[in-house]
């Protein structure tokens, strides 16, 4: 009896030993490595303030129309001279950017001008009457509404609203041996529409071509009356604008957007 416990003994001992030795050589199993997340980058948007420079052409015509009165007889007509010269400045704006592609802005600018016509002209009919006129349109402005839609990085707009400048003319009239003239600067108020093309180069800086016509009204240059006659010369300025410019916008685009796929045990 004892040698058969002995016998059984030394054999549990001997499975219990093979059994450690076994799970000792198998490897323990390492938690399973979650993938790294997928970011992907923000979605681009037109939304923000922006402030830009530009310079272009501006130019169509000064129109002088003049009249009176002579001896109660009336007389009067309109003379026209080409402008043309060369613009320069700065705008600001802020643009925000619906779902859909769909964009409403504000912006303002400021041009320094130089722009400028001249014209001699001579009457005859109903009396002998001289004409001289020029005018220089040395700046202007507008403060325009925007509305747009953008394909991703670019964006088409038309725009509109108030128009201002500062215009310099000279003129006389000289009727026979009577008449005068004067020179001066004036301020001018009108309206302006258009449209252009922007495009992002980056998420920050932008190109953009752009029309517009500027419509500063009429300011009277000149008016007389010698008691056996009346004179006055007004300035209407009207003109084209065509312009490239840059825009740096001060974009603050959301979060990026992070993807994690959870592991699998």
């Amino acid at each position: 009896m004892n040698h058969r416990l002995l016998a059984l003994g030394s054999v549990a001992a001997l499975a219990f030993g093979v059994s450690g030795a076994l799970a000792a050589d198998i490897p323990a199993r390492s938690p399973a490595i979650a993938p790294a997340p997928v970011v992907f980058a923000p979605v681009f948007t037109w939304s923000g303030f922006y402030v830009g420079v530009n310079a272009g052409y501006a130019g169509d015509k000064f129109d002088y129309p003049f009249g009176g009165y002579i001896y109660d007889t009336p007389y009067g007509g309109s003379a026209s001279v080409t402008s043309s010269g060369f613009i320069a400045g700065g705008q600001i704006g802020y643009n925000y950017a619906f779902g859909g592609g769909f964009m409403l802005g504000l912006e303002a600018d400021y041009q320094f001008a130089n722009v400028e016509g001249r014209v001699n002209l001579a009457i005859n009919d109903p009396i002998s009457a001289a004409v001289e006129a020029g005018s220089e349109l040395t700046s202007f402005g507008t403060v325009r509404g925007r509305i747009g839609f953008g394909w991703d990085r670019a964006l088409i707009y038309a725009t509109g609203g108030w128009a201002y400048g500062r215009v310099k003319s000279s003129g006389s009239i000289g009727l026979g041996g009577f008449g005068g003239g004067l020179s001066r600067s004036q301020s001018a108020n009108g309206w302006t529409v258009g449209a252009g093309v922007e495009y992002a180069l980056t998420n920050n800086l932008s190109f953009k071509t752009e029309y517009l016509y500027v419509d500063l009204g009429d300011k009277t240059l000149y008016a007389a009356d010698y008691g056996f006659a009346t004179a006055r010369l007004d300035v209407d300025t009207r003109f084209h604008v065509v312009r490239a410019g840059l825009n740096w916008r001060f974009w603050s685009p959301a979060a990026p957007v992070t993807s994690a796929v959870l592991a699998r045990y």
